[in-house]
């Protein structure tokens, strides 16, 4: 009985961790227009992979373990994309 309720107070914690980590705003602004690079390092230490459909606006994609462009892992706080 005591492992159902322990489990059970895990996962009412756990939703309303992530409840609230979704209605936090974790905006940045995208590379500027100029930018015409592969990858971006935004400001808060995050890296971003250019990508961008025939007819559609530039997309920056998170880069989850940037060790080629000598950026650091992503966390949590890094938007999973930007838009141009």
């Amino acid at each position: 009985m005591k492992l159902i309720l322990a489990a059970t107070a895990a996962t009412f914690t756990f939703g309303a961790v992530t409840a609230e980590a979704q209605t936090t705003p974790r905006t940045l602004n995208p590379p500027s227009v100029v930018q015409s690079g592969q990858w971006y390092i935004a400001p808060n230490g995050c890296s971003y992979s250019r990508t961008q459909a025939p007819g559609q606006a530039v997309q920056w994609m998170l880069i989850a373990n940037p060790h080629h462009i000598g950026g650091r892992n992503a966390t949590s706080a890094c938007p999973r994309m930007l838009r141009g």
